[in-house]
């Protein structure tokens, strides 16, 4: 029994000395090694660190994926062929290969981002492209029923196993390559529709993606030029396509400068827009832009004040010095005066800015037609102010002295209605002057009026002029402040004459009231006259009508609206008791 224990001990020492060698093999390294794998890695590692700066741009990402997946790619094949090893030198091939199909896909995302096609980046797609790594990742490491590759080397060369693939190897192919297909599709259309710097871009990256194609179908085919099948053609071409973005990122501005959305709404629209980059380069400009200001497409990457000064003899920074600013210029292509509202704002991540060039020639011509009659108003407003008013003024002072001397009763007849019409004529002066000073006006805000002083000196005022009428105050007047111009008091006394004015009984009596609500008050005008009809309460007021000519009373109510809605207050009608109308107006107060 112990001499059967001590053959078992003996072969269990055995495998420990031997088990060293199995699992840590023994690794010969030549320099040349470290040039065909160590090299190649280190570009690739040298693209992702270039395209980290740029990780927020569109394509960015993909490119530091890109990178990092290709130096794992070579480095992780490089150990696979060099370590004869059973049992980690499949391990390393296997994750050689799914490198490489991430490095196909990362590619591929790289000319998505930058051709701007969104609808690949669709949740449904990423899923489908995560599922599959997914898949193959398990294949690698399963190998179910030898699908990716034979568990036993087929040949030994130079003491590294050789592996026979599988049916799943085609798949591994076809993925590959049709992601390598798209990814130079994409950069050549491109390279086909752009034009400048944007050409440049395209060129060396399609110079690249076409070799690494070229080299990857040599390797599929076998036509490797060496007899040694250690190393794999297709990362000759992966380096070369490092090193053509690694131009194109130096010396091309690759992913500094891209264009983006040239073929999505921003080439529609109306307006032009001109983005630029942190150094105040042109790197996007729509057609109307280009038309706009003779932009050419072999602009882009110039600084933009050389190109845009030449259009508008203005420079874009001088938009730049508040976020969002808005300004106005002027742009004379071919000799014709256009007018343009310019907004400026920062890109996501300080990247640049976005300028956008709206024409407002119609609204400025409008505006200016607005002024003119504006000045016109203001004329006229001359005119009912002094001329009309004074000729009417001497009107009535020769009528004075005519019925002083006159001697019929048919002459007084004459005279009283040339009073009457005088006064008439007068009052519509007074009411069209204050109508016209309304729409002269910009605003009433930060405007303030004391309410109490100015409803009595008006209710005064009225009842002088109308010494047969009776105008009393139901109410105290409340000592409120209104947040309202002077001209609001031109309000209470036109209500206040058209309830003796439009009265018919032998006295027309008027009953003012007010109430203060704290943040409003209200003031009512009650009268004894006729009434208003309920299909007129809204009519009297020239409200739903074009211009004075309405169904109301003149322009007197259509002023009182006016001049309230001018003031954010409110007016209405109502019915009083027994008989007559009940005028009521709500103002804000302060």
């Amino acid at each position: 029994m112990s001499s059967c224990v001590y053959q078992h001990t003996r072969h269990l020492g055995d495998i420990l000395i031997l088990l060293p060698f199995f699992v840590f093999p023994t690794v010969s390294i030549a320099p040349f090694d470290l040039m065909i794998f160590g090299i190649p890695a280190l570009i690739a590692v040298g693209v992702a660190l270039a395209a980290w700066q740029y990780r927020s741009n569109p394509g960015g990402t993909p490119l530091i994926i890109h990178g990092l997946g290709s130096a794992v790619w070579v480095l992780s094949y490089g150990a696979g062929t060099r370590l004869n090893s059973q049992l980690i030198a499949p391990g390393m091939l296997g994750l050689s290969w799914l490198a490489a199909v991430v490095v196909a896909f990362s590619g591929m995302y790289v000319a998505v981002e930058y051709t701007e096609r969104a609808w690949l980046k669709h949740p449904t797609i990423l899923g489908s492209i995560g599922g599959y790594l997914c898949l193959e990742a398990l294949m690698i490491g399963l190998n179910p029923a030898d699908l990716f590759y034979s568990r036993a080397p087929t040949v030994v060369q130079n003491g590294t196993p050789v592996y026979e693939f599988g049916a799943w190897w085609t798949v591994h192919l076809i993925v590959a390559f049709a992601a390598a297909a798209a990814m130079l599709g994409m950069f050549l259309e491109a390279y086909l529709s752009h034009s400048g710097r944007y050409r440049r871009q395209a060129r060396a990256i399609v110079a690249g993606i076409a070799i690494s194609y070229i080299a990857l179908i040599i390797e599929v085919a076998g036509l490797e030029p060496y007899p040694d099948l250690l190393y794999n053609t297709t990362m000759v071409g992966d380096t070369i396509l490092s090193v053509a973005f690694l131009w194109a990122l130096f010396y091309a501005d690759f992913l500094h400068l891209t264009p983006v959305a040239r073929e999505t709404l921003l080439e529609e629209v109306e307006d032009a827009t001109v983005v630029t980059d942190r150094q105040g380069r042109l790197s996007y400009f729509n057609r109307t832009a280009q038309d706009l200001f003779g932009i050419d497409p072999e602009y882009a990457g110039m600084p933009a004040d050389d190109v845009f000064i030449q259009g508008t003899n203005e420079r874009l920074d001088q938009f730049t010095d508040t976020d969002n600013s808005k300004t106005e210029i002027v742009v004379t292509p071919e000799d014709e005066r256009r007018y343009f509202s310019v907004s400026a704002s920062p890109l996501n991540g300080d990247r640049g800015r976005a300028f956008v060039f709206h024409e407002i020639t119609a609204e400025r011509e409008y505006r200016q037609r607005i002024e003119e009659q504006r000045d016109n108003l203001e004329t006229l407003n001359q005119v009912l102010r002094h001329d009309i008013r004074n000729d009417l003024q001497l009107v009535i002072a020769y009528a004075d002295l005519l019925d002083d001397e006159c001697e019929t009763e048919d002459e007084q007849q004459y005279i009283d209605t040339i009073n009457e019409s005088a006064d008439h004529a007068v009052e519509l002066t007074q009411t069209a002057r204050d109508l016209s000073e309304v729409m002269l006006t910009d605003e009433v805000e930060g405007q303030r009026l004391n309410f109490q002083t100015m409803l009595a000196d008006e209710v005064a005022e009225v009842q002088a002029s109308y010494p047969g009428a009776t105008l009393e105050f139901g109410t105290e007047i409340p000592s409120v402040t209104l947040a309202a111009s002077d001209m609001i008091s031109s309000v209470f006394r036109n209500l206040l004459k058209n309830a003796i004015q439009h009265n018919n009984k032998e006295v027309a009596e008027v009953i003012v009231s007010a109430t203060d609500h704290g943040d409003t008050v209200t003031v009512t005008i009650a009268d004894n006259g006729l009434g208003v009809p309920d299909d007129q309460k809204e009519a009297v007021f020239g409200k739903g009508e074009r211009g004075l000519d309405s169904t109301g009373t003149g322009i007197g109510l259509h002023l009182v609206d006016t001049l309230v809605n001018v003031h954010d207050g409110e007016v209405w009608i109502e019915d009083n008791e027994p008989e007559g109308a009940i005028f009521t107006v709500e103002l804000p107060t302060v």
